[in-house]
């Protein structure tokens, strides 16, 4: 007969959350041995040895820990530790925050950071203009909540080139003005043209950095998390090695599955280097990290009207000619679709094979592949398709436009504010500039 296992780690003394749907009881025990919950109740007590850690609960509920899906842990760590604006909401403020950072650190060749967001902005397009007005002698490089564009100043503009005369990248967008000058604005691949200039970020930075989200992320019970985004891109640095140091110094007290980052502009070459990575990634320290899953990221957002669309994307209303903000996909206004969907499926196939979970970002319609089942997303309507009409929504009467179907149902709904709501888009008719508070082309076609 064998022993009972000797428990490495005991809690006592509180009540313990079961998921049986029974009320917690007051006073249970939980033996814990190699990682594993070993006895749950009076018996887990008899399982406590010399060299058994003891937590005494006190009376607080003993719960397990949250797992967070989608996090880009290392990246917001970064951000946290340069110029933050994710606490602010308007224009003003993220100026004003931006105009300090600087001020305050007049020893940076760049300003960095992030963490604004689109709605603060008419057409989700802040300018270069208006960062210039706060930091016009240094290049200022801050992407969005995002991270699928990034706003920058004219300094940064300058030191990379680009000019009415720079084409945009096969998958990004440069935004302009009527002129065609750059405005501010880059969305999606066009990130890379300023990125690729930014100044190396150190070990001792990106150590920081996780230290600092993996105690963020502790601190409401998340044990455990997918990082989304493990390598380079969307205008970050590779974070590879700094989960590396993490595990293999014993840092990392989370469990964190890794989505190894597909570079869109290669194809199967790069499997080697993945397959590198995985087996590195779980033989670092403690095992904690397991870098198994693969990120493609197919297409951009709706918001930017990156976002893959099978069909094109609605013009800019008619008040786009008196200065509001336009734009106009690279494509043909219809969105972007990374990587190339005749190659896809031989890519997944392939990645499946060698035991990897793919992760996509695939948002809206286009087809991920021939002869494969397609990837879509229904996008709301924003008219009745009753009338048979469809709404081209003024960019500054919303905080973002949907493309809209007449062959979709309505699913309108009221906010307490009266304005009509579509999830988590509001259009509301106070905001546009127009007179008569609309911009008189809202409506188009049967």
């Amino acid at each position: 007969m064998t022993s009972a296992p000797q428990a490495d780690l005991l809690f006592d003394n509180g009540p313990v959350f079961t998921a049986d749907g029974l009320a917690a009881p007051a006073d249970l025990a939980v033996a814990v041995a190699q990682d594993r919950i070993i006895a749950v109740g009076p018996e887990a007590r008899d399982l406590a040895g010399p060299r058994t850690e003891r937590v005494d609960l006190a009376g607080r509920l003993l719960v397990p820990g949250f797992q967070d899906s989608h996090i880009h842990a290392v990246f917001g760590g970064l951000e946290l530790g340069r110029c933050d604006l994710s606490a602010h909401k308007s224009a003003a403020d993220y100026l004003t925050a931006v105009r300090e950072y600087a001020r305050s650190r007049p020893q940076r060749s760049w300003i960095t950071g992030g963490g604004w967001s689109l709605e603060s902005f008419p057409g989700g397009l802040p300018t270069a203009a208006a960062l210039d007005s706060v930091v016009p002698d240094r290049p200022v490089f801050l992407p969005n909540r995002d991270h699928h564009g990034a706003w920058v100043n004219s300094r940064a503009l300058e030191l990379a080139g680009i000019t009415r005369d720079t084409p945009d990248p096969a998958d990004g967008r440069i935004e302009r003005d009527s002129r065609g000058m750059p405005t501010g604005m880059l969305q999606e691949g066009a990130i890379n043209l300023v990125e690729s200039l930014l100044p190396e970020v150190s070990a001792a930075e990106f150590d920081a950095a996780f230290d600092r989200a993996q105690a963020l992320l502790h601190t409401p019970g998340i044990t455990g998390w997918q990082d989304a985004l493990v390598g380079a891109g969307l205008g970050t640095p590779d974070n590879f090695d700094a989960y590396l140091r993490a595990a293999g110094s014993g840092r990392l007290t989370a469990r964190v599955r890794g989505a190894l980052w597909w570079e869109r502009e290669r194809g199967t070459d790069q499997i080697e280097r993945l397959v590198e990575r995985r087996k590195a990634g779980r033989a670092a320290g403690n095992g904690r990290f397991d870098p198994g899953s693969i990120k493609i990221m197919q297409d951009g957002i709706i918001e930017n009207r990156t976002a893959a669309l099978s069909s094109p994307y609605f013009e800019p209303c008619a008040c786009s000619a008196r200065g509001h903000a336009a734009v106009q996909a690279s494509d043909g206004a219809s969105g972007l679709s990374f990587v190339d969907p005749g190659k896809l499926a031989g890519y997944v196939a392939e990645l499946d094979r060698l035991g990897f979970q793919v992760h996509f970002h695939a948002l809206a319609t286009v087809p991920c592949a021939k002869r494969s089942t397609r990837l879509k997303r229904r996008l709301p309507p924003t008219a009745s398709s009753a009338t048979g009409t469809t709404s081209r929504t003024c960019r500054s009467c919303t905080h973002g436009t949907w493309r809209a179907s007449p062959h979709s149902g309505p699913r309108r709904t009221s906010s307490r504010s009266g304005h009509a709501t579509n999830r988590r888009w509001t259009t509301s008719p106070s905001r546009c500039s127009e007179p008569n508070g609309r911009c008189g082309s809202t409506r188009s076609g049967r």
